[in-house]
């Protein structure tokens, strides 16, 4: 039997922009772990699974859970979720490519610290940043997204570091943070700048455009960042800080050129007509069908980046076919524009 998935959704247009899903975004789709469960960094396949790889640590494994964290305003989430628990039985830092070639590099992220478990009161830890290589070894890391417990473990805050050489200290994002709660954090780093800068966001005030207020800043660390090359999560316990990363929940990481690329809004609605439309099989493996109460004469597919894959020319049909068979597996953006200037918008997993 076949599943239908149907889509009661009221548009007049929905923007391209909408569809620009920065230059890397992972809902972890996928099952079983992130970076895989290698013993020994780089000796085997086992170090890279699900499109990231181990660069440090071989204990444990950064496993997918099914369910996915999900924020307000922000672009639907995908697939499921990471889970770092900051032990001592999970120190695997891994990484995963990217590919940005301005000074200027942005990442977000779902989090959700569950609790103070294995968190420093005394000083900040990171537990994610961007590389300046990819693959087995990354050594250079800017960008650090740090965690510390506060009121006696009764709530925790982020804070922000540009990197790590020198005698660098992170300023903290000013903001008691609950447990069990799902933050949006966004992370610029600029390279350009001596020294580096990074900045902070915690629940930004806006989200899709023009960077908000609200950010804190930071540049205390003085060594140089060549090149935006991953990003990485990373676990480990820190015996000076007498404390380490989080056990936490991690989802729906971008990373983009723009503030707006790594906050894509919600799809936008005009309630101006009404499109009753259903897209089948999803998940996908060679043809897919999408059937309309309105006719459909255009309907074109997106990958993550916004990229379009597909397009497709139709003669004013209610129910058309499309051939997938040669896109990746991956999860897609589907928009159909009726004859009359509707459109719908779906996403995909082949």
């Amino acid at each position: 039997m076949k599943k239908l998935y149907t889509y009661f959704i009221s548009l007049a247009f929905i923007g391209i922009s909408q569809l620009a899903f920065g230059q890397f975004y992972d809902g972890f789709t996928g099952t079983g772990n992130i970076g895989g469960n290698c013993t020994v960094v780089g000796a085997t396949a086992d170090c890279t699974n699900n499109g990231w790889t181990t660069h440090s640590g071989t204990v444990g494994t950064i496993d997918i859970l099914a369910t996915s964290l999900s924020y307000t305003g922000l672009q639907a989430s995908t697939g499921g979720k990471v889970y770092v628990t900051g032990a001592a039985t999970l120190t695997r830092d891994v990484n995963a490519p990217i590919t940005i070639t301005g000074n200027v590099g942005y990442y977000s992220a779902l989090v959700n610290v569950k609790d103070a478990t294995n968190l420093s009161s005394t000083g900040f830890d990171y537990f994610m940043c961007l590389g300046n290589a990819a693959g087995n070894s990354v050594t250079g890391l800017g960008g650090r997204l740090g965690v510390k417990s506060f009121n006696t473990a009764a709530n925790y805050r982020f804070g922000i570091c540009n990197n790590s050489t020198g005698t660098p200290t992170y300023t903290d994002c000013g903001v008691d943070l609950t447990f069990g709660t799902t933050y949006l954090v966004v992370v610029k780093y600029d390279k350009s700048t001596v020294p580096t800068t990074a900045s902070l966001w915690v629940n930004p005030i806006t989200l899709g455009g023009a960077e908000p207020a609200g950010s804190v800043v930071n540049n205390s660390g003085t060594s140089a960042f060549a090149t935006f090359a991953s990003i990485c999560i990373r676990n480990g316990y820190s015996t000076a800080n007498v404390g380490g990363t989080p056990n936490a929940e991690i989802d729906e990481i971008r990373v983009g050129t723009t503030f707006a690329e790594v906050t894509p809004l919600a799809t936008s609605i005009n309630e101006v007509s009404s499109m009753e439309t259903s897209i089948y099989p999803n998940p996908a493996t060679d043809i897919v069908t999408i059937s309309a109460k309105e006719s459909i004469s255009l309907v074109k597919i997106y990958d993550f980046q916004g990229r379009i894959v597909q397009e497709y020319d139709f003669n004013n049909s209610t129910e058309v076919k499309l051939n997938v068979a040669d896109l990746s597996k991956g999860i897609y953006n589907v928009v159909a524009f009726s004859a009359n200037g509707n459109s719908f918008s779906a996403k995909l997993l082949k």
